[in-house]
Parts: structure tokens; C-alpha cells; sequence
């Protein structure tokens, strides 16, 4: 009987907990904390300002952001020494539409290290990693790598 009492409520704890989880603060001082965002498919994205495919690929971004109500990016600044206004004025330049933070050592505790930039990480709606990308992504690739896993989950 205890066996059984033990394995419900870890069933209903594991139920509620998300694989992969940080805190973190926006640009806008707004603090977030990813297992917020459960249920929701979430792209983690390394970036730098003086990276110019991740200059390139932020219109996309800033789109599936806001064409999916299922979906949520979040951008995370790889540069040391960058002052806040100059990324302020960067977000608003370039019409970043989501969360904008630094890199943190939660974060790379949480997510690693990236290999290189851009580096977008795809989190599934139960928190588990789906899948990282080294090197650029657009709106096109996002739908298509998460329709292909939402196909293999079914399975």
C-alpha cells in the first residue's frame, strides 16, 4: 500500500514539474521563470548583437513569437560588457517582439553551453529538450521541426 501512495504522489509531482527550468529577468525588469511557459512550446535563443546571422534571423523570430499563441522565444544575449541602453536601443532598432535576458550561469546550467551563435534551443510543452539548433533558424524550420516531433509523440 505504501508502494503505491509513494508512486501516486510522484506521478502527481513529476505531473507538475517541468524538465528544464530557469529564472530569469527581461530587459523590461519582468521576471519569468520557463516552467511558466508549460504547455506552451518555447525557443530558447543565444544570440549576440555583432552576430550577424543572429541580426538576420530576429524578424522571424519576432513573428513566430507573435503568430503563435502556443509558442513563446526567448532571447538571450551571449555579450558581456554590453551596456543596457545600447541593448535597449538594439530591441527597439531591430522590433524584437519577446523576452529579451542575459546570459546567466543558471541559464547554461540549465541549457549548456552554446557551441556557437545563433544557437536556438527548442523546449516541448512538458519542458523536455526537443531538439538545438547551431547556426540560423526561421519561422519555416520552427514549424516544421515541431510538427515532425508532435508527429513522432504520437507514435
Amino acid at each position: 500500500m505504501r508502494i503505491i501512495v509513494l508512486l501516486s504522489v510522484l506521478f502527481i509531482f513529476s505531473a507538475n514539474v517541468f524538465a528544464v527550468d530557469f529564472s530569469f529577468t527581461d530587459t523590461e525588469d519582468k521576471t519569468h521563470k520557463l516552467s511558466q511557459y508549460k504547455g506552451q512550446w518555447v525557443v530558447v535563443n543565444f544570440w549576440a548583437t555583432w552576430c550577424p546571422p543572429c541580426r538576420k534571423e530576429i524578424p522571424d523570430l519576432s513573428d513566430f513569437h507573435l503568430e503563435h499563441e502556443d509558442a513563446v522565444v526567448i532571447g538571450v544575449n551571449f555579450e558581456q560588457g554590453l551596456s543596457d541602453k545600447r541593448l535597449d536601443k538594439f530591441i527597439a532598432l531591430y522590433l524584437v517582439s519577446y523576452p529579451v535576458t542575459r546570459m546567466s550561469d543558471e541559464i547554461i546550467k540549465a541549457l549548456g553551453q552554446p557551441r556557437g551563435l545563433p544557437t536556438s534551443i527548442l523546449i516541448d510543452p512538458q519542458g523536455n529538450i526537443a531538439k538545438t539548433i547551431t547556426g540560423m533558424v526561421d519561422e519555416r524550420r520552427l514549424n516544421k521541426i515541431i510538427t515532425d516531433y508532435e508527429k513522432l509523440s504520437l507514435k
